[in-house]
C-alpha cells in the first residue's frame, strides 16, 4: 500500500512539473479595446496604435509585461500601425477574436526591415535561469502584402528569423524553442517586413514557460509519399507518426491547402480523406502537445484519374475533349509492337522514337526518310519540309546542292551561306539584298588596331601635306573614296579601325595646337607684364619731371 502511494505521489509530482512547464502568458494586439463579446479568457490585451505612444500591458497572474519600446520602431508609411477586424474570420490558431486584430509594421522603409537595434516589442519579468516558448501569429484577408512576415526573438542570444505567410492564414504561427531572457529577464521581439512585402503584423502572442526538456511536437507523414499520383474516386489513407521529448500530443490534424480534412486524437494518427476531387494538393499534418505547441509537416500529391479504356473495335461521336487515346497522369505515353517499346511521348509533350527520354518536340536516334515533296528542278529530290510558329514553310533539298529555302526568299546554301532578299549570297556567309535593323552588333576586326598612333615615334603626317593630299584626291588618306565604297561597300571592321585612326591623328593635332596656343599665350602675358613695368617706369620718371618743374619754378 505505501509503494503504491509513493508512486502515486511520484506521479502527481511529475504531472506537477509538466504542468507547470504549460503555464501560459498570452498578449493580444488590437487598436482599440476588445468588446465584451470578444473578451477571451486569459488573454491580456494592448490596445493603441504603437506608433503614436508606446503601449504596454502586464499580466497580473505571472506580472509578465510586454511594451511597444518606442514609437520609432513602429513605422506607419502613411498608414496607422495597429487595425481591427482586418483578420481572417475563421483563423484558429489563437483564438478567433485575437486574431481578427493587429499591430502593423508597414513596410518600404530600412527600419522596418530586421535591425537588430530596433525590436517591436520587449517583453519582461521573466525569470533569467529559465527557458520559454514564444508563440507568435497573425491573419490578414485583403491581399498577400504580408507574405511572408518576419518575426525573430532575442534573449541571451540571438535566435534564427522565422517566416509566416499571414494571408487568409487560419492554423499557422510560429514558435521559438528554449528562449533563453537575457540577465534583466527580457526578450525582444521582432516583427519584420522582407524585400518582397509592405507590412508586417502580429495579432497574438503565448510565452510558454517551463523547463529545458519540454521539444517542440515532431510529426512526420509517412503516406502517402511527397509526389504520389493517387487515382481519383477513390479514398486516401493519410498515416502520421507525432512525438515529443518530455511532452504529451494532443492531436494530430490533417489539411489539404488551408482546409482542414480531419483529425486524429491518439496514435495510431490515421485518417481517410474520402473521394477528393482532381488536383494538385499540398497536405500538411499538424501536431499538438498539451501545451497548445504545434509543429508542421508538408507533402504535395496529385489526385488524378487513373481509369483507361479504349474500344478495340473502333469509336464513334468522338469529342476530343473528352474522348481521346492518352494518358492524364503525368508519366510518359509509350507505343510498342512485339512488346518493344518503338515511340514515347513524355508528359510535356516531346515525342522520341527510339528513345524514351526525347530532348526536343521531335528526338529520334535513327534516319528519317522523306518522300512525296520533290525538288522543283528535278522534280525527284525530297525535301524537309518545316513550320514557324507563324505558319511560314521552309525546305532543305536533300539534293547534291543542298540548301535551306525560305518562302519569303531567305536561302541558305550548301555551306550555310545565308542570303535575305536575293537567292545569291556570292560567298558571303550573309547577304541582304535590302535594309536591316539590329539592336546590337559585334563586329571582330582581324587588323590591327591603331593605338600605335599614340607610341612614342609615330610620324604624324603634316598639315600641309595633308591639305595637298585632300585637294587631290577629296577623301581623307586610308579611307575609302567614293567610288570604291560604290563599288565594293565597306568592311566596317576596317572602316571603324580607320576612323579612329583619324580621330586619334586629329587628338594629336589639337594637343599640338594646344601646346602652340598655350606657349603663345605665355609669351603674350610675358610681354604684357614687361610692358607693364615699363609703364611704371615712364610713369615714375615723368613723376619726377614734373616734380623737378615744380621746384625751378617755385625758385623763380
Amino acid at each position: 500500500m505505501k509503494k503504491g502511494f509513493w508512486i502515486l505521489l511520484l506521479l502527481l509530482l511529475a504531472g506537477a512539473g509538466r504542468l507547470s512547464a504549460q503555464t501560459v502568458v498570452s498578449f493580444r494586439f488590437s487598436l482599440n479595446p476588445p468588446s465584451s463579446s470578444a473578451l477571451v479568457a486569459g488573454w491580456i490585451s494592448a490596445n493603441g496604435d504603437p506608433s503614436d505612444s508606446i503601449i504596454s500591458a502586464t499580466d497580473p497572474v505571472t506580472g509578465v509585461s510586454i511594451s511597444s519600446v518606442s514609437t520609432a520602431n513602429w513605422i506607419q508609411n502613411g498608414h496607422a500601425c495597429a487595425a481591427d477586424g482586418i483578420g481572417y474570420g475563421g483563423a484558429s490558431y489563437f483564438p478567433s477574436p485575437v486574431m481578427s486584430n493587429a499591430w502593423i509594421n508597414n513596410g518600404n522603409m530600412p527600419q522596418s526591415e530586421f535591425n537588430a537595434a530596433v525590436p517591436q516589442l520587449v517583453i519582461s519579468g521573466l525569470k533569467p535561469d529559465s527557458v520559454y516558448y514564444v508563440k507568435m501569429s497573425s491573419s490578414f484577408a485583403y491581399g498577400t502584402t504580408g507574405n511572408p512576415t518576419q518575426y525573430t526573438v532575442a534573449g541571451l542570444n540571438m535566435q534564427n528569423s522565422q517566416f509566416l505567410n499571414i494571408y487568409d492564414n487560419q492554423t499557422m504561427g510560429i514558435t521559438f524553442q528554449k528562449v533563453a531572457p537575457d540577465a534583466s529577464g527580457k526578450i525582444r521581439v521582432y516583427v519584420n517586413t522582407t524585400a518582397t512585402t509592405d507590412i508586417a503584423m502580429i495579432s497574438g502572442l503565448q510565452i510558454i514557460s517551463g523547463s529545458a526538456q519540454i521539444t517542440m511536437p515532431n510529426v512526420q507523414i509517412t503516406s502517402p509519399s511527397n509526389g504520389d499520383i493517387l487515382a481519383e474516386e477513390s479514398n486516401i489513407v493519410f498515416n502520421a507518426t507525432a512525438t515529443e521529448t518530455g511532452g504529451t500530443i494532443t492531436k494530430v490534424e490533417f489539411y489539404a491547402g488551408t482546409a482542414k480534412i480531419g483529425e486524429a486524437d491518439a496514435a495510431p494518427y490515421t485518417m481517410t480523406w474520402t473521394n477528393p476531387n482532381e488536383g494538385h494538393y499540398m497536405i500538411t499534418a499538424k501536431a499538438t502537445d498539451g501545451a497548445g505547441t504545434t509543429n508542421t509537416s508538408t507533402i504535395n500529391i496529385s489526385v488524378e484519374s487513373l481509369t483507361s479504356f479504349w474500344s478495340m473495335t473502333g469509336n464513334i461521336g468522338m469529342n476530343a475533349d473528352s474522348n481521346f487515346v492518352g494518358n492524364v497522369d503525368s508519366v510518359r505515353l509509350a507505343f510498342r509492337t512485339r512488346n518493344i517499346e518503338r515511340m514515347s511521348i513524355a508528359p510535356l509533350g516531346n515525342v522520341g522514337i527510339g528513345t524514351i527520354n526525347p530532348t526536343a518536340q521531335l528526338h529520334t536516334t535513327g534516319s528519317v526518310r522523306l518522300a512525296g515533296l520533290k525538288n522543283d528542278s528535278t522534280n525527284s529530290q525530297p525535301r524537309v519540309l518545316v513550320s514557324d510558329t507563324s505558319g511560314n514553310l521552309f525546305y532543305r533539298s536533300a539534293s547534291g546542292l543542298s540548301r535551306w529555302i525560305y518562302s519569303g526568299g531567305t536561302l541558305y546554301d550548301s555551306v550555310d551561306n545565308i542570303a535575305i532578299g536575293t537567292s545569291n549570297p556570292d560567298n558571303y556567309k550573309l547577304a541582304v539584298n535590302g535594309t536591316a535593323i539590329f539592336t546590337k552588333v559585334k563586329v571582330k576586326t582581324a587588323g590591327t588596331w591603331p593605338d600605335y598612333v599614340f607610341e612614342k615615334g609615330y610620324a604624324l603626317p603634316g598639315l600641309p601635306e595633308l591639305e595637298k593630299y585632300l585637294a587631290e584626291h577629296k577623301h581623307l588618306p586610308g579611307i575609302a573614296s567614293q567610288q570604291e565604297v560604290q563599288a565594293n561597300g565597306i568592311d566596317v571592321g576596317d572602316h571603324a579601325a580607320a576612323l579612329l585612326k583619324k580621330v586619334e591623328e586629329l587628338t594629336l593635332y589639337l594637343i599640338e595646337q594646344n601646346k602652340t596656343l598655350t606657349e603663345q599665350n605665355r609669351q603674350l602675358a610675358e610681354q604684357a607684364k614687361q610692358a607693364a613695368e615699363q609703364k611704371a617706369r615712364l610713369d615714375a620718371q615723368q613723376k619726377e619731371i614734373d616734380e623737378l618743374k615744380a621746384l625751378i619754378k617755385a625758385k623763380h
